[in-house]
């Protein structure tokens, strides 16, 4: 069995599933996370948070509003506004987080057809899903993952995140599947001091860390994801000849995808993973 996440996906180029292939399906749902698969992505990205009673789920947003039916659903009256750390897994598990998609097609996919009949009937079956349905889902198809640790939480909470996670990871044999990501330092501290060998990264998105390769250094990352807008080629020259790898988000131009992994960017996120597969293989 392979032991390291980076050996399980190709050293330039990899195509990674934003929020799973999140234009084909809602994101950060199963069926997301299953078209990231069929449609030949190499990993999958997405975020997790922690909820009021301590469970592990896969959501973006710190509301519920974008993505589930909590503004209809009667369970919810006055309690719309509330983030979702404040809910209970059993409250969460009642939210439909699929058929908002289909009403509002974000990407255009349904109305031109890309959507097929049978994937309109399981999208309107769409939970909030359990970190652990993922970890069984890609454990069993040998499929790696980056998972975001998303939002900063007081100390003690923090803790208690990624304590359940580690303890996830290891009791469903994950570990070699799995890169840790967060924009908080101290996340990355933690889980290097819990679990020194599992692979981490730092994120930025407005703009980079003071004195960058210290940071990156200081925090023993494997890897440092930037915006796109952050990348030029002197910076993922200066950081792979220091041993940290880039990966970058979010990309759906197929040129733009190409003109990267020809910078040496290990991975890059994408919401169409299957139209850089396309690029990929054609190109």
């Amino acid at each position: 069995m392979l032991n390291n996440f980076f050996d399980q996906i190709p050293a330039t180029g990899a195509i990674c599933a934003h929020r799973g292939a999140r234009s084909l399906a809602p994101e950060n749902t199963m069926a997301a996370f299953e078209m990231a698969v069929q449609c030949g992505a190499h990993l999958l990205e997405t975020d997790v948070q922690m909820s009021a009673d301590d469970q592990l789920l896969l959501f973006h947003d710190r509301g519920l509003k974008r993505t589930t039916d909590i503004t209809a659903h009667p369970a919810f009256t006055g309690r719309v506004r509330k983030a979702l750390t404040s809910f209970s897994v059993e409250d969460l598990r009642l939210l439909d987080a699929g058929t908002w998609f289909l009403d509002k097609d974000p990407y255009g996919t349904v109305a031109r057809g890309f959507v097929t009949a049978a994937a309109q009937e399981q999208i309107r079956t769409q939970q909030i899903p359990l970190l652990r349905d993922l970890l069984v889902f890609c454990r069993a198809r040998n499929f790696p993952v980056n998972l975001e640790i998303k939002g900063k939480l007081p100390a003690q909470k923090a803790r208690r995140r990624v304590d359940l996670l580690l303890n996830l990871l290891h009791a469903l044999d994950c570990c070699h599947l799995v890169l840790l990501s967060s924009f908080y330092r101290d996340d990355l501290c933690l889980i290097k001091q819990l679990c020194p060998q599992l692979p981490t990264a730092a994120l930025a998105e407005f703009r980079h860390p003071d004195n960058l390769l210290e940071y990156l250094q200081d925090l023993q990352v494997a890897a440092y994801h930037p915006a796109v807008n952050l990348l030029d080629a002197e910076l993922v020259s200066m950081l792979c000849g220091r041993g940290i790898r880039v990966n970058t988000w979010t990309v759906n131009d197929e040129e733009r995808y190409a003109a990267l992994a020809r910078l040496g960017v290990t991975f890059i996120c994408s919401d169409w993973p299957q139209r850089m597969v396309f690029r990929e293989r054609t190109g």
